[in-house]
């Protein structure tokens, strides 16, 4: 057995130890979390997706990586797709040189992208991709939050210090603004989402990988994921769900409160690999049942070769334009029933087995 174990922090020890509150979001858990000196795969970026009414859909992600000599460097990831098909997809370098980053609260800016709060609060973000530095593509939106921001616990996913952490500080919301598509300027509106990833070493010396899927059903709003620990920290799997319905918040369970359950698996395009593009979390804690599928529609609309400090493996992240149902239902008998778009993701750093020569 591991002598270390991997797990999602939730005790009261780690909240102090974290200066996190339980109950509140701060704004600097948004902001810049890496400090120095920087440990060599070390990683964090700020991402945010949308879904619009006139079929297209985008992610956004502003992104830093520490190197061997502890040295940052720095890129954009800019994905756009309409009614299920890919129109671009890609990672735009910026150089280091270009990078202010605050602590106090989100504010990103990378040569001429920034990703950042108005306000320095939580509620609103301006995120912008400049379609001259991406051949044509580029974003100019602004997100207002409409719902609760969102961690597990803790959000730290540990093991003896060593982590990957998450706090989801815009869980859904409404996003106007532009979308530049081949040099063309859209006007868009829709719905969108923003998380904040960081971590002290690379992903895959303690994941094997993870499933998360997000959607806005009616007024129903929806996070899940499954964050899986490699075998050799313990091999635990640490679903959790988070819904609500306009404030009120109706589900906020994740570890064993949480069953993820995988369904169809696809051939993977550029691996070969059955991979998952289809999950059910299943939650029932006496007072409310639920049950929120993610089908992935077996349609692949991003698929790239992630990040990986491996020898052994190649990581691949795989993105699905989900049909996304829920269903809730409370003991006094009344349910909620829904469908609607979504997406869902696959990042599995065990992806491919890299080829070693004779």
């Amino acid at each position: 057995m591991p002598t270390k174990q991997g797990r999602l922090l939730d005790d009261d020890a780690s909240f102090a130890e974290l200066k996190i509150d339980r109950d509140v979001p701060q704004t600097w858990e948004d902001g810049f979390r890496l400090s120095k000196p920087f440990q060599s795969g070390a990683y964090e970026w700020w991402y945010a997706d949308a879904h619009f009414s006139n079929g297209y859909f985008c992610i956004v992600a502003h992104n830093i990586e520490i190197n061997a000599d502890g040295e940052i460097s720095a890129f954009i990831r800019l994905d756009i797709a309409k009614d299920g098909k890919k129109l671009s997809e890609q990672k735009i370098s910026v150089n280091s040189n270009e990078l202010q980053i605050a602590d106090t609260h989100c504010d990103a800016r990378m040569g001429p992208h920034f990703f950042r709060s108005e306000g320095g609060s939580l509620d609103r973000y301006h995120i912008f991709v400049d379609p001259d530095s991406a051949g044509g593509f580029g974003i100019d939106i602004t997100l207002e939050r409409t719902i609760p921001s969102y961690r597990p616990g803790t959000g730290r996913w540990d093991v003896d210090g060593r982590h990957f952490s998450w706090f989801c500080a815009v869980p859904g919301g409404r996003v106007t603004g532009r979308l530049f598509v081949d040099g063309a300027a859209i006007e868009v509106e829709g719905n969108g989402y923003h998380d904040h990833n960081w971590g002290n070493v690379a992903m895959d010396h303690i994941l094997s990988g993870w499933l998360w899927g997000r959607a806005q059903v009616g007024e129903t709003t929806i996070v899940a994921a499954s964050v899986r620990f490699t075998n050799e920290v313990g091999g635990r799997e640490t679903p959790l769900l988070y819904v609500t319905q306009g404030n009120l918040i109706l589900v906020d369970a994740f570890n064993d409160a949480v069953t993820c359950l995988e369904g169809v698996k696809i051939t993977h395009p550029d691996t070969g690999k059955p991979t998952s593009s289809d999950c059910i979390y299943l939650v029932d804690n006496g007072d409310l049942t639920a049950s929120v599928r993610f089908d992935g529609q077996r349609t692949v609309i991003a698929s790239y070769q992630f990040e990986s400090s491996s020898e052994d493996w190649e990581a691949w992240y795989t993105r699905f334009p989900a049909k996304v149902s829920v269903e809730l239902g409370k003991s006094d008998g009344a349910t909620i029933r829904a469908a609607d778009a979504g997406v869902l993701e696959n990042m599995d750093f065990l992806g491919r087995a890299i080829a070693k020569a004779p």
